[in-house]
């Protein structure tokens, strides 16, 4: 007779956070955007803290994000990458790798699991909810985020965005849209010469442009989760409220940002469209 490995059917069942033995290295399967990453960076290097210096944290990644998230952490050889393959869905390839290491030390955060706090917490954004989740303090976001920063690549990126264009070199606007997904910041208001993202360069590399411009319009993105552990102290900032209109960003910020809404909660091409 044939004996059924239980655990190939079902899966490995994920753990509460204060379920997961210390002892052992931590699987954590969170939800998987670059902004999440940017969002449980603290989190992550939070759990590190609890570990013995023997141990790591395993954190799944999608292939496209892969790179950036392995620059954002590769100052802590701790933190483990589990690149999921792009030809795979994503649940079955992070089971083959729990299988692959013979582990059931494993959290699962967001997902289907975050549905009840979605909808007890309307008006909660959604990294709160993360830490919520997982019985952490939301302050551990902002205190425990970090990555190494590479001043030479960022004014190599500086000078391509604003030295090379003449432009006043802190008298601009960096603008963070999305036209393409209809996702577009209305830009009529703004009087300074308009700089927007370089899609050929890092956002990690960003980091002076951002800091140096009078003001940055920014749509909810990966890059205002990363401007959130920028110094942003001289610059004007303009939050602009259309791709998540239900749930503001509210205190789920440590910085003071402008909110600007708009129409039935769309940009103005999502209108049009």
């Amino acid at each position: 007779m044939v004996q059924l490995d239980i655990s190939k059917l079902l899966g490995v069942r994920p753990c509460g956070i204060q379920e997961l033995d210390y002892g052992q290295d931590l699987f954590l399967h969170h939800t998987l955007g670059l902004g999440d990453m940017i969002h449980f960076n603290g989190m992550v290097r939070f759990l590190l803290d609890k570990l013995p210096a023997h141990r790591s944290v395993h954190v799944f990644c999608k292939a496209p994000n892969a790179l950036m998230t392995q620059w954002m952490y590769r100052d802590e050889p701790r933190i483990v990458l589990e690149v999921l393959p792009r030809d795979q869905r994503e649940n079955h390839a992070v089971q083959r790798i729990l299988r692959k290491h013979k582990t059931r030390n494993f959290a699962c955060l967001g997902h289907r699991a975050m549905r009840p706090l979605l909808k007890q917490n309307p008006n909660t954004f959604f990294d709160q909810l993360f830490y919520l989740q997982a019985g952490i303090p939301y302050s551990v976001r902002y205190s425990h985020c970090y990555w190494e920063r590479d001043y030479q690549q960022e004014e190599r990126v500086y000078k391509k965005l604003i030295i090379d264009k003449s432009l006043s070199q802190r008298g601009y606007a960096f603008v963070h849209d999305d036209p393409a997904r209809g996702y577009r910041v209305q830009t009529d208001q703004i009087r300074a010469a308009i700089v927007r993202n370089d899609i050929t360069e890092s956002i990690f590399h960003l980091g002076l442009v951002l800091e140096r411009a009078a003001q940055v319009h920014c749509m909810e993105s990966s890059i205002r989760c990363m401007i959130e552990s920028l110094d942003m102290n001289n610059t004007q900032l303009y939050y602009h409220n259309f791709r998540y209109p239900e749930r503001p960003l509210g205190s789920a910020t440590q910085l003071d940002w402008q909110q600007i809404e708009y129409p039935s909660g769309q940009s103005a091409a999502a209108q049009a469209a």
